[in-house]
């Protein structure tokens, strides 16, 4: 009876860790995560502007509206939480440019035609462009016709409508939650709305800029080889796939050139004019923490005295951590507070072989070395792609036993289309399922069909191809021995058998693959 009893008490206390431990991770998650009733084309508000979390200024606001006046009335709040507009922090906060010197509303939105970094300063974009101003009133206006809004946010529209989830509402759950950003933006947009006129109000900004070029020491099978001069270097050794890639091409070799091509020109003066706006400033590669270029930068915010105000953060493989004289350590403690967002998609020998040139115990050493210092958190944001789904929730697993990180993101993998979580055979995705119960956007995704050009050949052939360039090497990691549920759909060449295709993927649009193959084969 006894022993029984006992048997009974340690079961309790199991349970009390792992209770303990679920509560951890959900408060973790910034996306998806137990509680998240996010539902694909139906966006669940719950956890935006939860009533804890709102200052006395906020709830006054928020509490006239939640007696039910009409909607004409209602808070910007209000009519957020109740879905009367789709509305966005991003415009209102972020200044952001790509790699090829164009500004975007963020990583996410359609590049701007007209507005580069080499024509429009930073502080003309956020007021003057119509670009901006578009989007802005549309997502304030509750009659929109979203005409703007579908061009430029086409990727969060169409992720709500498959997931439930985009980088929208990761932004929103965020935003809302931190009560003083809150009350700045909520400040901020309700100036915009009553003047039609964008204008700095406080230290609202996060800059990122993506312009500091491209190199980076890591080649990640998904990343997009303007992204990565190693990347490059390794296509241009031959390792290519047409169908995955696409045919090089005029275009694409100029957009290259267009890449490497210094653009920080004029960048960090602007930076600094902006700096007593400036609540963050996001670094992006690349890998930003072996870019010279941007280290000067931060002498100069430092210089200027604006650091102690600003929030450094950093989208970055956290594999090295210095590059000549600099080290990111020196310039760490004179900043208000650093994000270290680690690209974290698979821990031991699975980042190795997606993110090859990692060494995983580097990774964990320099989070380690991050925590030394009170004023540096790591986050991770990971990838989900037909091969990190595989062994994703294993992060949880590893964060449960070294509680090192502050929140755990996710996306879903777009372009190449080749590796979206949805093109795994459908015996496969049916397996990994029941492992993201709690994750519901990652179940969304693996329930969608293959895409009907999709052949899971081609993207062998690319990977057997990475993995015979390694060869011999400290990288050498084979496909199958890190995923080996994968070996058993591989065919080579000479006996294939395009018959496979087709009981594997049941919505395997064989007419399209007839039509490629006779275009390209003559067949």
């Amino acid at each position: 009876m006894i022993n029984n009893s006992m048997s009974d008490l340690n079961k309790k206390v199991v349970k009390d860790i792992d209770d303990m431990h679920d509560k951890q991770i959900e408060d973790m998650l910034t996306k998806g995560g137990p509680g998240d009733k996010s539902k694909p084309g139906d966006v669940n508000t719950e956890e935006w502007w939860k009533w804890n979390n709102l200052s006395d200024q906020t709830k006054l606001k928020a509490g006239k509206t939640i007696l039910g006046q009409p909607a004409e009335d209602k808070s910007i709040l209000q009519q957020a939480k109740d879905k009367d507009i789709w509305f966005c922090t991003i415009p209102f906060t972020q200044v952001y440019n790509e790699i090829n010197g164009k500004y975007c509303a963020c990583c996410f939105g359609k590049e701007s035609k007209q507005h580069t970094i080499e024509n429009t300063t930073l502080k003309e974009w956020m007021i003057d462009s119509e670009y901006m101003n578009s989007i802005r009133k549309e997502m304030l206006d509750p009659k929109s016709d979203f005409k703007a809004v579908n061009e430029i946010c086409r990727r969060c529209r169409t992720d709500e409508e498959k997931y439930g989830r985009s980088r929208r509402t990761n932004c929103l759950k965020i935003h809302t939650n931190d009560k003083e950003f809150w009350d700045n933006i909520q400040r901020n947009v309700e100036m915009y709305k009553a003047s039609g006129q964008y204008a700095f109000d406080e230290r609202i900004l996060e800059i990122q800029l993506k312009v500091f070029g491209s190199e980076c020491n890591l080649d990640c099978f998904m990343c997009m080889h303007a992204n990565s001069t190693t990347r490059q270097k390794v296509a241009d050794a031959g390792v290519w796939n047409e169908e995955v890639y696409g045919k090089p091409s005029k275009e694409r070799d100029e957009y290259i050139r267009l890449v490497m091509r210094d653009k920080t020109k004029g960048v960090n003066a602007q930076v600094l004019e902006l700096a007593p706006y400036i609540r963050s400033i996001k670094i992006i590669g690349g890998e930003p923490l072996v870019m010279k270029k941007h280290y000067e930068l931060l002498e100069k915010i430092i210089e200027s005295g604006h650091a102690k105000h600003i929030y450094l953060k950093y989208q970055t493989n956290l594999t090295q951590t210095k590059k000549g004289r600099h080290n990111i350590f020196t310039y760490i403690p004179h900043f208000k507070n650093v994000s270290m967002v680690a690209s974290v998609d698979g821990i031991g020998k699975t980042i190795e072989y997606m993110r090859r040139r990692t060494v995983w115990q580097d990774v964990v050493d320099n989070i380690d070395k991050c925590r030394e210092h009170k004023n540096v958190v790591v986050d991770f944001n990971g990838l989900v792609t037909n091969l990190s789904v595989l062994r994703f929730y294993e992060i949880i697993d590893w964060v449960k036993e070294n509680p090192v990180i502050d929140q755990l993101n996710w996306a879903m993998i777009d372009k190449p289309t080749h590796f979206r979580p949805n093109n795994l055979p459908e015996e496969l995705k049916k397996e990994l399922i029941p492992k993201y119960e709690k994750w519901p956007d990652i179940v969304a995704a693996l329930k969608r069909p293959a895409d009907p050009d999709f052949d899971i050949q081609n993207l062998f052939d690319y990977m057997l191809k990475a993995d015979k360039f390694y060869e011999g090497t400290k990288w050498d990691h084979k496909l199958f021995d890190v995923f080996p549920e994968l070996e058993k759909y591989y065919e080579p060449w000479k006996h294939r058998d395009h018959n496979l295709q087709a009981n594997l993927f049941p919505n395997w649009d064989k007419k399209v693959r007839e039509a490629r193959d006779a275009q390209e084969f003559g067949l």
